[in-house]
């Protein structure tokens, strides 16, 4: 009953919505934990999970973007000193903070499973 709650509640994250419906698309580092995945394509808005990590990390929010912004944001991220590339050593950083808990859950669960 409370985890309907939860996944009924609105989250504010202040992610830009779709330019006149275009698709969306993360282009920071696949985060395992939350279910992110670099190029991953969003229509018709964010899913829940999406709206949890950027409330986790914020700077995830800025590394999606409007598919018409892909290959300008790629090249941003590439070029050493942009405050693209800034924001995805950063997402990175943290996101490894969240993949070595959820790894470390996930083999912890197996575990006690086999026993």
């Amino acid at each position: 009953m409370e985890e309907e709650l939860m996944l009924n509640e609105s989250v504010d994250t202040e992610i830009p919505s779709e330019p006149e419906n275009e698709p969306m698309i993360y282009i920071g580092p696949n985060i395992v934990a939350f279910g992110l995945m670099r190029f991953q394509v969003y229509r018709g808005g964010l899913p829940l999970t999406v709206k949890k990590a950027v409330e986790k990390i914020p700077e995830i929010r800025e590394l999606i973007v409007p598919v018409s912004e892909l290959e300008e944001m790629r090249q941003k991220i590439d070029k050493a000193g942009t405050n693209e590339a800034r924001l995805f050593y950063t997402v990175q950083t943290e996101a490894e903070k969240f993949n070595v808990e959820y790894r470390r859950e996930l083999h912890g669960a197996k575990g006690r499973r086999s026993v």
